[in-house]
């Protein structure tokens, strides 16, 4: 009985002692996209994402990759930026990998759908265990998504997507896809106008001309505000610009505003009144003005442009500030009353003060 113990005693100290066999794990290579940048991303804006390769214990090593990437030509088109459409990038293979793309209208493996796709290949050394980036994609927006999941971006499956260093495909995780929504970029704001609307006449506060000024001119607009003076300019372009509004026999309004790719989907600017008296659009309210108001003093059933529902394409009398259909005393009163010697384009805001000769 003590000569067994002995033995079973001994058998388990040499299995203890004796060093573990490892077990080995399958090699696994997972390709993804990174999420997408912008999202939801604006009209114009450059849409990137990343090729990102995954490689546990793949011996002899991922030495390359031959993808498809579609997406839907509706709602994105690939970047004209300068870093192009394929970005190489050196996490995956290192400084010295091998990069090379095409654009494929429809898609060559995947002709049913109709999709185009970039056609990436990408090689260098071999990694055995390694995660990065092989490549980054730059799409421009162009149109809105419908609400839900936006557009697609999806990395088809293929027999050779992925091949070890000895050119054997090795089959990877499941396609990537990810989705991006788009949506308009818009600037709203109020546009007033002094003494306008008067009770139980024609004219609105409709039809005042709002528009976006650069160094050479204007690059967008005009748009016309509504009855209740509100406006809005959908998609303007990007960068520095002045916003001016205007409206015959009134002083321009303006103020500076910034759009920024990648900035805010909605800008609001506030409310402006403009300043009545500016009959001869000259940019300044002046003795000239008042002249010109006499001069057609009294006149009835004169052009107001604001009060057609639609359009805002009638003409308009100047002397008549604020809409009513004649020129008379009220017109007179707008222009001498805290506007005499007032020069435009004023600044954007709802609160008039006298101006200094």
């Amino acid at each position: 009985m003590n000569t067994h113990k002995w033995i079973v005693t001994v058998a388990l100290v040499l299995a203890l002692s004796m060093p573990a066999t490892p077990v080995s794990a399958a090699g696994s290579t997972t390709i993804t996209l990174t999420p997408p940048t912008p999202n939801p991303a604006l009209i114009g804006d450059d849409i990137n994402f990343a090729l990102v390769i995954n490689a546990t214990d793949m011996n002899p090593g991922v030495a390359g990759v031959d993808i498809y990437l579609t997406y839907n030509p509706a709602f994105v088109v690939p970047s004209t930026s300068p870093l192009g459409v394929v970005e190489p990038l050196p996490d995956f293979f290192g400084p010295s990998n091998i990069t090379w793309y095409e654009i494929q209208v429809p898609c060559t493996v995947h002709p049913d759908a109709g999709l185009p796709c970039i056609h990436l290949v990408a090689a260098g050394p071999a990694q055995v265990t390694h995660s990065g980036a092989v490549a980054r994609f730059h799409f421009q927006a162009i149109a809105v998504t419908p609400a839900g999941p936006g557009t697609s971006f999806t990395v088809l499956l293929t027999p050779k997507m992925v091949v070890d260093a000895n050119g054997v495909p090795v089959v990877p995780g499941l396609p990537a896809l990810i989705s991006v929504s788009i949506v308009n970029r818009i600037v709203t704001g109020t546009v007033l106008r002094q003494g306008t609307p008067v009770l139980g006449s024609p004219g609105t506060l409709a039809c005042s001309e709002v528009r976006l000024i650069g160094s050479g001119g204007v690059i967008f607009g005009p748009v016309f505000t509504d009855s209740a003076g509100a406006f809005t300019l959908t998609n303007p372009p990007s960068g520095v610009q002045t916003l001016q509004a205007e409206y015959p026999g009134y002083l321009a309004s303006a103020k500076t505003i910034t759009i920024s790719t990648g900035g805010p989907s909605s800008i609001n600017v506030g409310e402006t009144t403009l300043r009545g008296g500016d009959v001869n659009n000259s940019d300044s309210i002046n003795i000239l003005d008042v002249g010109t108001i006499i001069s057609k003093f009294m006149s009835a059933g004169v052009d107001v442009r604001s009060d057609a529902p639609f359009g805002c394409a009638d003409p308009d009398e100047p002397a008549d500030i604020n809409d009513e259909g004649i020129v008379d005393i009220s017109d007179l009163g707008i222009l001498t009353g805290a506007n005499w010697g007032c020069i435009g384009p004023t600044s954007w805001s709802s609160t008039l003060t006298p101006c200094v000769p």
